[in-house]
């Protein structure tokens, strides 16, 4: 009896072990397992199941043993994108578990480009044997992608890396571990991640990762060959980043580096960028200061503000903001045309482009009122009338044929002066539908008469005359229609004013390297009249023009409800998306190329400010990070204390103005 009591009270003081995670392997577990096996299939488990695949079953402390798989990942969509491995890490499996192992050697340039040089080799060798177009075409993009990335090591824009991304899943129970599996591999082939499980070599690839085991070399076919970003990339929770060196530095990443963007990169295509976010969650902040930073490396800037958000901004660094309405002087004729310049040196005047734009904006003007009005009959004689007025006044193809020359005789010498030209104006082809026979043109010249001179409305006549705006070599500028009606007047200011810019500016100064920012660009993509004709013309001849468009809108969606916008973003290599509705996202993911991650991220975690930065098939998450002086310039929000600062430093500007 003693004894017993006695031995009770022994075991009073003897220490339990805390289950604190019931069923996960512990510390004790690999440094010293009670049992390591290497099950194959028909082999009989622990647990007297038969095994259908290759694992690895070590004895536990907590639990009799554990199942181990091992998986090496290949990436099969030709590109990696930041976080693009976190939901893998994130993943719940109830008393499963899965471990990311990334086994990173540095490969010497040298014998990369010898491996790449043999690839591109056999790839020409065999696509002049293949009969399969299909093939073929896989075989040229792939040739496309390597004769890049020869390009990118051979200058040291990247670093090569020998690669393998092994992923480890184990839990309890023979079947919990299928299950596991089962779900991680289609979950992630549907992300173009295939994970191929190292069947033969189970307990090799196990044993790998352990810090005290000897260097385990894996099978050549689980080695990826990577560059420095992509693997970036692959660091759970760190996000990537861009390869860009040059630019202007747009924020910061989420490891707190700086981030560079520039859309004249050698990389890129052409120069055009499509800007989204939700109201208020900072798409025009992050504009105007790349606009901003850009003037500082040279580039030129335009803007067209619906809202009326860049006056501050241009008077407090001195450059033109026109106000387009009834009580300004700007004004703005729609026939304007310039010289157009071609990559070979040759000039011309694109007057078809020009009749083009006119006539759709006349289309326009007509349609406010009455769109039946625009008969066959009627577009064919507005079209033909269009270009009659600029045969009236000699202006063709010829670029000598905009300019008038005179002599002047001055101390005996005689000067030659080009002057030029005055341009057609809408009031001449109103006098053209007028004079015309036809009822049905008269008809539709008296719903044109409101937008001339000849009618009575000033607001909407504002189109009707000579130009009055010389921008010269401003290196910004802003033209503001927030004070046109919202209705009928402001989205024909909307393309009206681009498509000047397009003829007086972008081609003007072909030159020189010209950002061109259309905000609320929602509002020419959904036009019937101008979408088409906007899109195909800015879109291709940006890059003729040496121009970027940066279309800045707010949802994904809106670019998808029109042919407009899908030309936009398929031609906009850069994509600068901020906070999103869920239902957004959901309606575009697929088209964007968005990633699960990136997805949830816009949706889920993006404050303001924070942008998610896809450069083609890179991305990056940044934080838009300004001065102190440069949020005060571009802040909207009335409570915030630096716009009340602005305010007085305007009224202060303004009053140091009057006085000189």
């Amino acid at each position: 009896m003693s004894f017993l009591r006695r031995l009770k009270k022994k075991k009073k003081h003897v220490p339990t072990e805390p289950v604190l995670d019931a069923g996960k392997a512990s510390g004790l577990d690999f440094a010293a397992p009670s049992m390591i096996k290497e099950t194959l299939p028909g082999d009989m488990t622990f647990e007297k199941t038969k095994a259908d695949s290759y694992a690895v079953e070590v004895g536990g402390t907590i639990t009799p043993a554990r199942f181990f798989r091992n998986f090496f990942v290949e990436i099969s969509s030709g590109n990696t994108w930041a976080g693009m491995l976190d939901s893998l890490i994130r993943s719940k499996q109830g008393n499963g578990d899965v471990d990311l192992v990334l086994h990173v050697q540095p490969s010497a340039n040298d014998k990369e480009l010898d491996d790449i040089g043999r690839r591109l080799a056999g790839l020409l060798s065999d696509i002049s044997d293949e009969k399969d177009v299909r093939k073929i075409d896989a075989m040229r993009d792939e040739i496309a992608d390597l004769k890049e990335r020869q390009k990118r090591i051979r200058l040291n824009v990247e670093r090569s890396f020998k690669v393998g991304i092994q992923v480890i899943v184990s839990a309890p129970s023979w079947s919990s571990l299928m299950k596991i599996c089962r779900s991680l591999i289609q979950r992630f082939a549907g992300k173009s991640l295939y994970l191929r499980s190292t069947d033969g070599w189970q307990l090799s690839a196990l044993q790998g990762v352990l810090p005290t085991a000897a260097e385990c070399k894996h099978a050549p076919e689980h080695i990826l060959s990577l560059e420095s970003s992509n693997v970036s990339d692959l660091f759970p929770f760190g996000g990537g980043s861009l390869n860009h060196r040059t630019g202007v530095v747009i924020g910061k990443d989420s490891k707190g580096r700086p981030v560079m963007l520039d859309n004249w990169h050698a990389d890129l295509v052409n120069y055009h960028m499509a800007i989204m976010a939700r109201s208020g969650a900072g798409k025009s902040f992050f504009i105007q200061l790349f606009g901003l930073r850009s003037t500082h490396i040279g580039r030129q800037v335009g803007a067209i503000d619906w809202k009326g958000e860049y006056g501050d901004f241009c008077k407090m660094i001195g450059c033109p903001y026109i106000e387009l309405s009834e009580h300004s002087k700007a004004r703005l004729n729609p026939y304007d045309v310039d010289i157009t310049e071609l990559a070979d040196g040759s000039q011309f005047v694109d007057i078809e482009e020009a009749a083009n734009a006119v006539q759709a904006t006349v289309f326009k003007m007509i349609s406010v009122y009455d769109r039946t009005v625009l008969t066959g009959e009627v577009k064919v004689f507005i079209g033909t009338a269009i270009r009659e007025q600029y045969a009236d006044l000699e202006i063709d193809s010829d670029p000598e044929n905009l300019y008038t020359v005179s002599s002047q005789e001055i101390d005996e010498q005689f000067r030659i002066h080009r002057t030029r030209k005055d341009m057609p104006i809408l009031s001449g082809l109103f006098d053209k539908m007028q004079a015309s026979t036809s009822d049905m043109i008269r008809q539709a010249s008296e719903l044109l008469r409101p937008f001339t001179k000849k009618g009575t409305m000033k607001s909407y006549s504002i189109f009707d005359g000579q130009s009055t705006v010389e921008l010269k070599r401003a290196p910004f500028f802003a033209f503001a229609i927030n004070r046109l009606d919202a209705e009928i007047m402001r989205p024909i200011g909307l393309f009206v004013t681009q498509n000047w810019m397009m003829e007086r500016w972008a081609k003007k100064y072909p030159d020189v390297q010209k950002n061109m920012i259309i905000e609320e660009c929602q509002n020419i993509f959904l036009d019937e009249d101008f979408g088409a004709v906007w899109a195909e013309r800015a879109y291709r001849e940006g890059r003729s023009t040496n121009t970027g468009i940066a279309s800045v809108t707010q949802g994904l969606e809106v670019f998808t409800r029109s042919q407009a916008g899908m030309a936009a973003i398929k031609n906009s290599p850069i994509k600068i998306i901020g906070i999103q509705e869920a239902l957004d996202i959901d309606a575009v993911r697929g088209k964007l190329a968005l990633t699960e991650g990136e997805a949830d991220f816009l949706v889920y975690q993006a404050r303001k400010g924070d942008m998610l930065v896809k450069v083609d098939n890179q991305s990056v998450i940044v934080h838009v990070d300004a001065s102190p002086h440069e949020h005060m310039m571009f802040t909207s929000d009335p409570n915030d204390p630096a716009y009340k600062e602005r305010k007085r430093y305007i009224r202060e500007l303004e009053a140091m103005q009057r006085e000189a």
